[in-house]
């Protein structure tokens, strides 16, 4: 499939906004950790991930991004909640397509070990929701199943539509990898969507998704580096994200300005 990846600033930044009263924070983000019994580096990434983050006092919260196991196995996915377990703040987690349970397109495992693949929560003035985006079959596109619409329109319908809401999904939500994601578009042009927090392409990546601002981030994994690494977020009078490589200083990688609303 053909990926545009828009880099054009300046248009994208005129869609988000934020109140005046909004208090600065940061969060991180982890996603495509790919856990498995056979790949213990994938743990020590993950490990020492969570590890810095520990470290950093600075940090609200952390968001999980999908693709927790590798191959959506109980043993795999427990072995990720238990190093998850340990950070010292609060993370909130969904699903990727890796952890359906060994290419039977079920999430019985993740729902069993982590609870639940949906999440909702209000911070500092701002919403943050996040829902599984398929696929709902063996190498099949992702999909907005019926039931998360249905838990999204329930959801939308009680935040205020001038709050500031920020969007986490695995997949990109472009043609070729979520074959319905016009739909969901559709539902959200009344809401103030700051951008939708994306994983599933294991790199840093500025996207849009019908004027949405689509921000892809790193997997966790070293891959052929050294060290692993994750996501930082700084939200402000912009938007600032930078990748945190493990035991180097942050880069900052994106800056969108915010435009204030009354």
């Amino acid at each position: 499939m053909k990926r545009q990846y828009v880099f054009i600033f300046l248009c994208i930044a005129g869609l988000i906004f934020i109140h005046p009263a909004a208090q600065t924070f940061r969060f991180a983000l982890l996603t495509d950790t790919h856990i498995s019994t056979e790949n213990s580096s994938a743990s020590t990434d993950l490990a020492l991930a969570v590890d810095e983050i520990n470290k950093n006092h600075a940090l609200a919260f952390v968001l999980v991004d999908g693709d927790i196991a590798d191959h959506g196995d109980n043993s795999s996915l427990k072995k990720a909640k238990n190093i998850l377990d340990h950070l010292t703040i609060p993370y909130y987690i969904t699903s990727g397509n890796h952890d359906s349970d060994n290419g039977r397109m079920n999430l019985i495992n993740f729902i069993h070990v982590f609870g639940d693949n949906k999440f909702v929560f209000q911070y500092a003035g701002f919403y943050f929701v996040g829902f599984p985006t398929g696929p709902v079959s063996v190498d099949s596109e992702g999909h907005i199943s019926v039931q998360t619409l249905d838990f999204l329109k329930a959801e939308l319908k009680r935040i205020p539509l001038k709050k500031p809401i920020f969007l986490i999904t695995h997949y990109p939500l472009l043609d070729g990898d979520v074959d319905n994601w016009r739909e969901l578009s559709t539902r959200l042009k009344n809401h103030k969507i700051m951008a939708v927090l994306n994983g599933h392409y294991h790199r840093n990546a500025l996207l849009s998704y019908n004027g949405l601002p689509g921000i892809v981030n790193r997997s966790t994994l070293r891959g052929n580096a050294p060290f692993g690494g994750y996501s930082l977020f700084a939200v402000g009078d912009s938007l600032q994200v930078f990748e945190k490589v493990i035991g180097l200083p942050a880069r900052r990688w994106l800056n969108l300005p915010l435009k204030i609303i009354n």
